[in-house]
């Protein structure tokens, strides 16, 4: 009776992760339709949404960089670098701006930060920070350019009391509006690394798929010890 008790649980908790990965692939699946269906550029005229694609022209203010440790991409640590951008239609609200990675030098020195002095057309996704675990308390006040293990932007809003506190862009595109051929952010040495999800829907069915045969082999494992008990009690 224990074993058979202990099957149950055990197949029930299979059952059960199995439908929770199934969930969220489906949750991932509907995120993913609704970024996707979100693509025409929109300017800062009103109210903005988390998802939503923006357009708009400005100038950074590369004195205020904010490098994000502990990022790595493609087996390399590195930085992810953030900005202050200051939109040309709204120039009282300043934006932080998520450019892309950047590798570490070597001893793990910050990188230097692009100059972008120019006037640049930005496209970019809003979104709110990571939640991130934090190692070590960190200081409240910034030394320029700021290494940092999570964005908080209210925090930085004592710094720059200018800055939204509630959005982030991260970008997409970045163009030079004098010279509007070149990648912005290539010939600034970023790489775009930000997807709207960490984990595709499709791995969340493999997983889903992976527990349900769990609980199917335990049910058949079961099952074939329960039959050959009762042969041996039969004989």
């Amino acid at each position: 009776m224990g074993f058979l008790i202990l099957t149950v649980v055990v197949v029930l908790l299979l059952v059960k992760l199995s439908h929770w990965q199934w969930t969220r692939g489906e949750q991932k699946a509907q995120h993913l339709t609704q970024f996707d269906a979100n693509q025409t550029p929109q300017s800062l005229t009103g109210s903005v949404q988390k998802g939503q694609y923006l357009a708009i022209d400005g100038q950074f203010r590369p004195e205020f960089a904010v490098w994000l440790d502990n990022q790595t991409h493609q087996g390399r640590v590195g930085y992810r670098l953030f900005l202050p951008f200051i939109p040309s239609q709204q120039p009282s609200q300043w934006w932080l701006v998520e450019l892309g990675w950047m590798a570490a030098p070597a001893l793990r020195r910050l990188p230097p930060v692009p100059e972008l002095a120019s006037r640049y057309q930005l496209s970019g996704f809003v979104d709110t920070p990571s939640k991130r675990v934090v190692l070590k308390k960190e200081t409240a006040s910034y030394d320029w350019p700021a290494q940092r293990q999570r964005i908080d932007l209210k925090a930085l809003n004592a710094q720059l009391p200018t800055l939204n506190t509630q959005w982030l862009i991260r970008t997409e595109k970045l163009v030079d509006v004098t010279t509007p051929n070149r990648d912005a952010l290539a010939q600034a040495g970023v790489t775009p690394v930000w997807q709207p999800v960490v984990m595709p829907p499709a791995k969340h069915y493999g997983y889903a798929l992976q527990w349900a045969l769990m609980a199917l082999a335990v049910s058949i494992g079961a099952g074939i010890w329960s039959y050959k008990t009762k042969q041996r009690e039969v004989v």
